[in-house]
Order: structure tokens, then C-alpha cells, then sequence
């Protein structure tokens, strides 16, 4: 599709001819380009042939005849460039585009430009040379030549009119070498090639120096190069045939017939009656004005047969059109006939073919209907079944949390009632017991001899570690009532069954409530070590929330962050410590942001997409519903108006955020 587009692009531009079928299949077209890959394969030839007459001083590898003009070094290699850059041109696709072009390489490209580059150069210095009278150095480069050669201004430099032809060989292979060739220039430089070289042949066949030589100051042109440029000439001419002013000559029309027909005779004719005019003069059969009349009759005669021969063939061709336009006029004439009775029958079988297909089409769009209205409510009952789902998952949640609150509230309950009476009598027990043991220090003292009963009794009881022991013992059960009573205290405030409405509140409380409830689980264990816990709490203001539900999602995250820890490989429970970092910081003025992060296992991105979805756990059977985050999710989220998000990557922990508004 872009190389479709690419084409009319470039034909919008004139940069590239519409191709046709036609042009493309043409015999004579491909005839015409076997003539000019094999033209470009013998100007090669050639080239090398006159080297090699240089390399070893062969004098009729470089003149063909002694006595005429030598082809120079500098000559023969143009015509090996030329003729290379000529091959190189076949292989250009018929349609350029710049993907084509990158495909050729690197070398390809820098060949297709250098070679007619390097004709070009070396006719330019070799003109350059003429006009200024200097010498670059480039005539006897390679091989050195005799001051005394044939029709040689300067030794083994080409002659002007070569240079000139050869500036214009390598202008045109540069046109039909470009990525967007223009052929009607390169085929105009090719008329100056072919009218340069043919003047010079002329004058080797009529004994005419002046037109291959025009001065003895400058270098004539060899007889072999004349013809070596014709041949370069008419490959160039034939390497598009179908393009430019060969366009014509190439058709399949009357035109191209014509011109085929008529070019060969009015190339070769003219200069072969000319010659052989020139031949009886010399031989002094006739006069100078006999031979010019006899010139322009000969060139009517001829001129005449070869328009008669041209109108006959044309004629027969017309004729031959003409028979074959009444034949396919009365093929035409059956066919319509047939055309129109088969059209009858088709439009009796269309009429027919319509009533059924309006019929299946009314049946369709019912069908379509009814498959609509059923996709419609079988979608809405999916919906319905997820939402039953989600619902009643949350209500099992929500009843085992309320169950758990009213269990943990009861619990602080009646535990506080018997703690609180301890706690307060134990304050009176120690004062009796220091006032008995005041007394009893007092009796010491003033009846030191006691009886030897007593004396027994007082050694049986160890009396003195007694008195040393006992104080120390009511300060132990003091310490562990007040343990106790902030176990409860931390129950109900995670329980918070006072606090179901929403009201401004302290996190770190929650926090810390939750902390002490799962104390147990960051104790160290036979097979795994104690978890480290850092807490850096931020200067956070009270934040309107309901604290029960948001203490959930402490537990819920504080949890699943203790069991990814407990999952570890074994190989690594020896040789990490586990850690659990709480940090808590004022975002902005009315955001506070909880961040609870661990150095566990960690998820892989699917699992982290997966994770607040409801009943998606990657816990075994039996140990996590997939309901946790999920409800966390909703409070944070849909009831608080705040953010959860989850970091997390394989083996780099997993960080938790939660952030709440201070103000609903």
C-alpha cells in the first residue's frame, strides 16, 4: 500500500511515468533492452581489448590500421566506465521507491554515482586541457605514448570532440541513474553522442579528416571509438525504450511501426548513397554537379520506395484492423443478445431472490433481537450474581468483625472487672503488709529472746527472705495487673464498639492497638527468627474516620505482610532479618498518609494487579479467604474517600499506603 501510494505521489510530481501493462509485456521493449545490456557488455570489450593493446603494444588493438588514429588509454577506460555504469542501470528496479533503493547496499549505490562522476571528470579536465593549454597530468597516467603518433596533439590524450561526447555519455547514464531517472534529458545528451561519433565515422568513410579531426593542434578521434560510441549510444537509447523520445519508437501503434521502419533506412541510406556518389566522382564517371544531382535523385528514389513499402505495410495493417473491428462488432452484437436474455432471466431470478432475502432478513433482525435482549439480561444476571457475591462476602466479613468486636469488647469487659479489683486492693495489701512487717520488726526489737518455739517457727519460714521477698512480689503482680489492664485497654480501643459513628480520632492509637494484639506473631519461633519492627511516626492531627473499620485494615494489611515474611524460602530464614517499617506523615493540609512496608517475598506485577480483587489470594487452602483487601480496599476507598495503593516487586518487599482525609 505505501509503495502504491509512493508511485502516485512521484507521478503527481512528474518525478515517475505511469506504467501500463502494455509497457511492461511489450516484446519489443524487452528486445530492445537485451540490445542494450549486450551493447554495455561489448563497449566493456572493447575497453579492455585496447588496454590490453596498450599494456602489451599492440599496435592493431589500439588503431585497427596503421597509420589512423589510436584509441588513447584514458578512451578505453571511459568506455569500460561507461559501459559498467550502462550494466549496473538493468539492475534498477522499473519502480523506484526509497525502500528499493535501501536494499541495493551501500556498494551498489556508490557505483551507480561514482562511474558516470568519473566520466564526467575525466572529460572535463581533458577539455579544461584544451581550452587553457595545461597539462594535469592525466594523459599518460597509466601508459606513455610517442610524441610522434598519428593526428596526436599531446601524447595519449583524447581528442576534443571525444571528450565532449564522453561529457555527455556520462550526464546521461547520471540522469537514468538517479533514484527518480529522467530519461527525455539523458536521451537528448545521447542524440549529441550519436551525432559526435557519426560525423566521425563519415569522415573515415568519405575521406574527410576534418570531421574526426578538426585541426592539427588537437587529437583526432579513432575509428573505433566512433563506432564504440554509436554502439554505448544505442545502448543508452535502449535502456528504457519505453520512456522519453523512444517512447514513440517502442509503441505498438502505427506510429512506433513507422518509426521502426523508417529510422534504420534514413540513418543509413542517406550516408551509404552519399559514399557511393562520391565514389564515381573521384573515379571521375561524371562531373561534381552530376553527382550532386545524381545525390538528391538517388535520395528521391529511395525516399520514395521506402514511403510506398511503409504505406503498404500500414495499409495491410488498417485492413487487418478493419476485418478484425467488423468481426468484433458482430461478436458484440451475439453477445448483447445474450447479455439481454440472460439479463431476463436474471432480473425474474433477482426479483424472486429479493422476496426471500427480505423474508430471511425480517427473520434475522428478529433472531438478532431476541439474541440481543437475551445477551442484555444474561449480562444484567452476571452483574447481579457478582454483586450478590461481593455483598454477601462483605456481610460474612462485616458480621465476623462485629462478632469479633462484641467477643474482644466482652472479653475487656469481664476481664477488667476482676483486674481492676486486684489492682486496687493490692495498693491496700502492701500497705497492711509493710504496717505487719513494721510491727514485726517492732516486736524484734524490744523482745529480742523469743521462745524456742517461735525461734523454730521464724528458721522454718526463713523468715528474713520472707520479709525481703514479699514487697518485691506484690510489685511484680502490680506490674502484671497493669500489663494486663493495657491489653484490655488496646481490645476495646481496636474493638471500638463505643466508636461505630464516624468521629475524629488518634491513628497512631489504632496502630498501636493493632501492634499489641498480633504482639505474638513477631516473637522469634523454632524455625524462624523474631521480626524486627521500626515505627517513625509523623506529627499527625485526630482524623474524622470510623475507627474500627479503619483498625480492620491495620490488621487486615499487618497480616498479610507477617505471613509474606513467614513464606520466605527456607535457604533465607537464616540468613535476613524480617522487618516490618510503619511510617505515618501529614501529606498536606488535609491528607495524613499511613505507609506500612515489609522486605517479605513480594509480587509479581499480575499478582499486584490481581490484589484487591474479591476472593483472589495467593495463600494456601484453608489459611486466607481473599476477602481482607478487598474489604480494606472499599473502606479506605469508597467510605473514607482516601487512596490504597501497593508497591511491590519479586523479591524486593511490598509497601502498603494508605491515605485518609483528615476531614470527610
Amino acid at each position: 500500500m505505501k509503495d502504491k501510494k509512493l508511485i502516485r505521489l512521484n507521478q503527481m510530481k512528474g518525478l515517475l511515468e505511469p506504467q501500463t501493462n502494455d509497457q511492461i509485456l511489450n516484446p519489443i521493449v524487452l528486445y530492445l533492452q537485451s540490445i542494450s545490456k549486450k551493447a554495455s557488455f561489448f563497449v566493456v570489450l572493447i575497453g579492455l581489448v585496447v588496454i590490453l593493446g596498450w599494456v602489451f603494444d599492440i599496435t592493431a588493438l589500439k588503431s585497427i590500421v596503421p597509420g589512423l588514429v589510436s584509441m588513447k588509454a584514458n578512451t578505453a577506460i571511459c568506455f569500460i566506465l561507461g559501459g559498467l555504469s550502462l550494466r549496473l542501470s538493468h539492475k534498477q528496479s522499473l519502480v523506484i521507491n526509497t525502500e528499493s533503493i535501501k536494499r541495493k547496499g551501500f556498494v551498489s549505490n556508490l557505483l551507480f554515482y561514482l562511474l558516470p562522476n568519473l566520466v564526467i571528470l575525466i572529460s572535463l579536465l581533458t577539455l579544461l586541457q584544451y581550452i587553457f593549454n595545461i597539462d594535469f597530468g592525466i594523459d599518460q597516467l597509466f601508459f606513455q605514448e610517442s610524441l610522434n603518433s598519428v593526428a596526436t596533439s599531446a601524447p595519449g590524450r583524447m581528442a576534443p570532440n571525444t571528450a565532449l561526447a564522453f561529457l555527455f555519455v556520462g550526464s546521461a547514464l547520471l540522469l537514468i541513474n538517479l533514484p527518480y531517472p529522467n530519461y527525455l534529458p539523458a536521451q537528448l545528451f545521447t542524440v549529441g553522442v550519436f551525432l559526435i561519433s557519426f560525423l566521425g565515422l563519415l569522415g573515415y568513410i568519405y575521406g574527410n579528416a576534418y570531421f574526426y579531426h578538426f585541426s592539427k593542434s588537437y587529437t583526432g578521434m579513432a575509428l573505433h571509438t566512433a563506432l564504440t560510441f554509436i554502439l554505448l549510444g544505442l545502448g543508452i537509447f535502449f535502456a528504457r525504450p519505453d520512456r522519453g523520445l523512444m517512447g514513440v519508437v517502442a509503441s505498438n501503434n502505427a506510429g512506433g511501426i513507422l518509426a521502426r521502419r523508417l529510422f534504420p533506412a534514413a540513418i543509413v541510406l542517406p550516408p551509404l548513397i552519399g559514399w557511393l556518389v562520391l565514389l564515381g566522382y573521384r573515379g571521375e564517371v561524371y562531373t561534381s554537379d552530376m553527382g550532386i544531382s545524381l545525390l538528391g535523385i538517388l535520395n528521391v528514389i529511395v525516399f520514395c520506395i521506402l514511403i510506398w513499402w511503409n504505406a503498404k505495410a500500414l495499409s495491410a495493417i488498417d485492413w487487418q484492423r478493419y476485418q478484425a473491428e467488423i468481426a468484433l462488432k458482430k461478436a458484440n452484437d451475439k453477445l448483447e443478445r445474450r447479455v439481454l436474455a440472460r439479463t431476463m432471466q436474471l432480473q425474474e431470478a433477482n426479483e424472486q431472490l429479493q422476496s426471500e432475502v427480505s423474508d430471511r432478513i425480517a427473520a434475522e433482525v428478529a433472531l438478532r433481537e431476541s439474541k440481543e435482549t437475551y445477551r442484555h439480561q444474561a449480562e444484567k444476571l452476571k452483574e447481579l450474581l457478582h454483586e450478590l457475591q461481593t455483598t454477601q462476602s462483605q456481610l460474612i466479613q462485616t458480621e465476623k468483625m462485629s462478632s469479633l468486636g462484641q467477643l474482644v469488647a466482652g472479653v475487656a469487659h469481664e476481664i477488667n472487672n476482676p483486674i481492676n479489683f486486684i489492682y486496687g486492693n493490692i495498693t491496700h495489701a502492701s500497705e497492711y503488709i509493710e504496717n505487719l512487717i513494721h510491727l514485726l520488726s517492732l516486736y524484734q526489737q524490744h523482745y529480742p529472746d523469743s521462745v524456742a518455739e517461735i525461734q523454730v517457727e521464724i528458721e522454718a519460714i526463713e523468715l528474713d527472705f520472707l520479709i525481703e521477698d514479699l514487697p518485691k512480689l506484690l510489685s511484680s503482680m502490680s506490674l502484671g495487673a497493669d500489663r494486663i489492664r493495657e491489653i484490655v485497654l488496646s481490645l476495646r480501643n481496636f474493638s471500638r464498639l463505643d466508636e461505630s459513628l464516624m468521629k475524629a480520632v488518634d491513628i497512631h492509637h489504632g496502630i498501636d492497638s493493632t501492634l499489641l494484639i498480633l504482639q505474638h506473631r513477631f516473637k522469634a519461633k523454632p524455625d524462624f527468627p523474631r521480626i524486627e519492627l521500626i515505627k517513625e511516626y509523623g506529627n499527625l492531627p485526630e482524623v474524622e474516620c470510623y475507627a474500627s473499620q479503619i483498625n480492620q485494615v491495620f490488621m487486615n494489611i499487618l497480616s498479610n505482610s507477617i505471613d509474606a515474611l513467614e513464606m520466605s524460602p527456607k535457604d533465607l530464614k537464616s540468613s535476613f532479618t524480617p522487618t516490618i517499617s510503619i511510617y505515618t506523615e501529614l501529606i498536606n493540609e488535609n491528607i495524613v498518609a499511613i505507609r506500612i512496608a515489609d522486605n517479605g517475598i513480594g509480587m509479581t506485577e499480575e499478582v499486584s494487579r490481581k490484589l484487591f480483587d474479591p476472593f483472589f489470594t495467593t495463600k494456601p487452602v484453608g489459611k486466607g479467604t481473599g476477602l481482607g483487601l478487598s474489604i480494606s480496599h472499599e473502606i479506605v476507598v469508597e467510605k473514607h474517600g482516601g487512596q490504597l495503593k501497593c508497591i511491590s516487586a519479586p523479591n524486593k518487599g511490598t509497601e502498603f499506603t494508605i491515605e485518609v482525609p483528615i476531614r470527610q
